[in-house]
């Protein structure tokens, strides 16, 4: 990953590796660098366990597909798991500052801060 506006380099873990997460890093990574968003080194740990998280919710969801919602008549134990998954991407979203409210808290804090023009304000003025 491209270094961040702080100069440190959010890397990838061999822990991402080993779980097969490396491509969902990578586009973490990018959507992440275009949208210019400060991460640190701090972020690191938690970068990483989103793309673990992200690879096996997928490959939960594969797996739910490919054998169905019910196996011998009980719900398939896969579909907890994916559950679990789904939450634990969403904190982690969440902590990162990349969910949609995050990202609108970020820009309003922008601009109290006025370090970009209020978009709106251009517009009734």
């Amino acid at each position: 990953m491209e270094e961040q506006a702080t100069g440190q380099e959010v890397k990838l873990l061999e822990v991402t590796k080993q779980a097969e997460a490396e491509d969902f890093f990578n586009l973490i990574s990018n959507v992440i660098t275009e949208a210019d968003i400060d991460l640190i080194t701090l972020d690191e740990f938690q970068l990483n366990l989103l793309a673990i998280n992200l690879q096996r919710f997928a490959q939960c969801e594969k797996n739910i597909n490919e054998q169905g919602l019910m196996i011998d008549g009980k719900k398939n134990p896969l579909i907890a798991a994916s559950n679990i998954y789904l939450k634990n991407i969403q904190s982690l979203f969440n902590d990162l500052g990349l969910s949609r409210n995050a990202r609108m808290k970020q820009l309003l804090n922008q601009i109290q801060a006025e370090k970009i023009n209020d978009p709106i304000g251009e517009l009734l003025d």
